[in-house]
């Protein structure tokens, strides 16, 4: 029996999205930096993009596998008759590998399956990935030390641990669909073609293998960078929480800076995956909305949306407080000038005062002859004082 996995893992793979406009540009990096790395076979994806034909889908180069790397080596083990890892953006790749297994349906462990792939990964993909990340920024492909959206460890991004493992059979023509509920356990979403569960899915029709596994390649990036970007929200919100960002007033503005690209990136991700949806032809149309369907795509966009206003908000509430502190500063500051000023005339009356004679008529100057000049002088600093107090402590 062959059981066909689709497993989302972390990569030093990240391109500055919004610039490239060529999937195969992508692919020529990638092509060029493992050159010298043994062992693998960097190709264009073999899917057709663009309007050719009913094979073809018309995907933005976001949404585009940027190579599809075979890997021979894995394929030496006994259990492995085919790995592909296919490289997207963001950090993120979907490794796809058949695996023989000599149990029958009853008694399939989709835990030992799980494990095994990790096992499959970590083991070769490690060094592929550590590889990658030490390599400097070439054409549109951004040094990790340059992340900014999604800024992982070196650990995250070259463990090669996956993120799940999607397992999928096809329907043996000797059998009904009824015969593989116990492994399904539940279908979260269903059609005369696909049944789609929590982790495991059934294809009722070999002759649309191709197909189904061009959907669940995408859609398993989708839902990866969907969790990924989710966590990161939530990571900036406990951050807000944890008083992480009462810091000086040009760091708040690297921060600010920082989750408004964020922010955009995360509203440029929906408009390519909404494009993606369009551009999808023939039955993987129905298939992706399937996945749409039973993942809550919508729900899980709009929640997105919802937590990068609220995320905004914050940031928006953090600049206007240090607006606001920054005004009270310079209007204290401008207030003592203003006293100093005042201090400044008193000096100057004083000695006027000094150098005049003073007949019958009584002015301002004479204050000068009845208190001396020391205590004219010190009820002027106390007024200076109090005018700055009063300013600095009533600014709103």
């Amino acid at each position: 029996m062959i059981v066909y996995t689709f497993s989302p893992i972390c990569l030093p793979v990240n391109w500055q999205t919004e610039l490239v406009t060529d999937a195969e540009e992508k692919c020529r990096t990638l092509q060029d930096l493992l050159a010298k790395f043994p062992g693998v076979d960097i190709q264009p994806c073999r899917w057709p993009m663009g309007y050719g034909s009913l094979a073809h889908d018309s995907l933005p180069v976001f949404y585009q596998a940027a190579a599809e790397i075979s890997l021979p080596s894995m394929m030496q083990e006994d259990d492995v008759l085919g790995a592909s890892l296919f490289c997207y953006d963001n950090c993120l790749a979907v490794l796809v590998v058949e695996l023989q297994t000599s149990v029958d349906l009853d008694n399939i462990d989709d835990l030992a399956i799980s494990q095994r792939i990790e096992t499959l990964a970590t083991g070769y993909l490690q060094p592929l990935l550590c590889f990658l990340y030490e390599q400097e920024s070439r054409g549109r492909l951004i040094a990790p030390a340059s992340y900014k959206v999604y800024a992982d460890t070196k650990t995250t991004l070259c463990e090669g641990r996956p993120l799940w493992v999607a397992r999928m059979l096809v329907q043996s023509p000797s059998l009904t669909a009824d015969h593989y509920q116990a492994w399904l356990q539940n279908v979260d979403d269903a059609s005369d073609l696909f049944l789609l569960g929590s982790g495991n899915s059934l294809l009722c029709d070999y002759a649309h293998l191709a197909d189904i596994q061009r959907v669940m390649v995408l859609s398993q990036f989708h839902a990866a960078l969907m969790l990924r970007t989710e966590s990161l929200l939530d990571k900036t919100l406990t951050q807000f929480n944890g008083a992480y960002f009462e810091q000086t007033h040009s760091q708040l503005h690297d921060s600010v800076d920082l989750h408004q690209y964020r922010n955009d990136h995360i509203e440029f991700i929906s408009i390519q995956y909404s494009a993606a949806q369009a551009g999808m032809q023939g039955k993987r149309r129905q298939l992706l909305a399937q996945f749409d369907n039973a993942w809550q795509v919508p729900e899980q966009e709009q929640r997105l949306q919802q937590l990068a206003q609220l995320v905004q908000k914050r940031l928006d509430r953090l600049v206007d407080a240090s607006r606001r502190a920054q005004t009270r500063s310079i209007q204290t500051i401008l207030t003592f000038l203003g006293g100093l000023s005042l201090l400044a005339l008193v000096v100057d009356l004083a000695s006027l005062s000094n150098d005049m004679e003073h007949n019958e008529t009584v002015g301002i100057l004479d204050l000068f002859t009845l208190l001396s000049a020391e205590n004219v002088l010190s009820v002027t600093v106390l007024i200076v004082v109090l005018l700055t107090a009063y300013f600095y402590r009533n600014h709103e």
